[in-house]
């Protein structure tokens, strides 16, 4: 098992560096096509971000191993406000005032809620994962549009189009994506091959694996990203990168799965694995609405906790 463990972090080494890249040459192809920067943070780097997550996705959906992109999609968003956003606000508070963030996490909020209906049963179909990859769809022309209109107005508080990019000439920034592309398709097949052997040695489902080893090594890049951001003091693209991140998590990472192929899921993964995705999701959306804005560095510590706490739960029960 060693070796698969090994092997397992050889992939997410690789997922980091082809995220970096696939991230670098998108937004660098979008600004160089004149798209709005605000464009590329709700769209463009929200997907390139959520790439690992949709491509481990596919590669376990192929081998017949969807509940273990179902697991990874619900211990990525755990993860991304847990682990990132956590920890991004332990080292400084993080304003949650701007419109734009209160529109999405109210997006994210009601997608969350939705989606509690096909966990019902503890099984995905084909046709329900076509529905969710539907409402994917629906969702990315609904984000494309309002993008075009902060773009369009211009707000004094888009907070996410304050943000630079390191720009490169259109073949670098072709060249970087088809790498990027590359090396995340490398990751991903390492991480689900080495991540069912281990599930397997250990008598462990693949849901419960993608909810801790895969889900926090495909959560790695927002959290490298985040945390250098917070020490910069630029909050704004993390953020709504992290809440873009979730919604596509939910939405693309198990709609395209189960749209693949079907899977049926642990008794618990609604009680327990989902209601803490919710609970965190839920707690964000009170911060977000209430009279002071911000999340607190004691917040922070509290989100950070919760999450040790949960994933220390999940090994032991398993």
């Amino acid at each position: 098992m060693l070796i698969d463990l090994t092997l397992l972090a050889i992939g997410i080494l690789i997922l980091i560096i082809g995220s970096n890249y696939f991230v670098d040459g998108a937004a660098s192809f979008a600004q160089n096509m004149k798209i709005p920067i605000i464009v590329i943070g709700l769209t463009v780097v929200a997907f390139a971000t959520s790439a690992p997550e949709i491509l481990v996705s596919v590669v376990a959906a192929l081998g017949g191993e969807s509940g273990l992109a179902v697991g990874n999609a619900i211990g990525s968003n755990t993860a991304n406000i847990g682990l990132v956003l956590g920890s991004m606000a332990l080292i400084k508070p993080i304003s949650m005032a701007s419109k734009i963030y209160r529109n999405l996490i109210i997006l994210l909020l009601l997608i969350s809620l939705f989606m509690i209906l096909p966990f019902l049963d503890n099984a995905i179909t084909i046709n329900e994962g076509r529905l969710i990859l539907g409402g994917f769809i629906l969702v990315m022309i609904w984000l494309i549009k309002y993008s075009l209109k902060l773009s369009i107005e211009n707000s004094a508080e888009d907070d996410l189009s304050k943000q630079n990019y390191k720009a490169f000439t259109t073949t670098k920034a072709t060249l970087l994506l088809v790498l990027g592309l590359m090396l995340l398709f490398l990751g991903a097949d390492m991480i689900v091959n080495n991540a069912v052997k281990i599930a397997q040695t250990l008598g462990i489902s693949e849901a419960i694996i993608g909810i801790t080893l895969v889900a926090i090594g495909t959560s790695l890049p927002e959290l490298t990203v985040s945390i250098t951001s917070a020490l910069k003091g630029e909050y704004g693209l993390a953020v709504g990168n992290i809440i873009g991140s979730n919604i596509f998590n939910l939405l693309a990472v198990i709609g395209v799965a189960t749209a693949i192929s079907p899977t049926k899921l642990p008794e618990n993964i609604l009680s327990v694995h989902y209601l803490i995705m919710l609970s965190l999701t839920l707690s964000i959306f009170i911060i977000t609405f209430r009279k002071n804005k911000i999340i607190k560095q004691y917040e922070g510590f509290t989100l950070l906790t919760i999450f040790c706490t949960y994933i220390v739960y999940v090994i032991f029960q398993s």
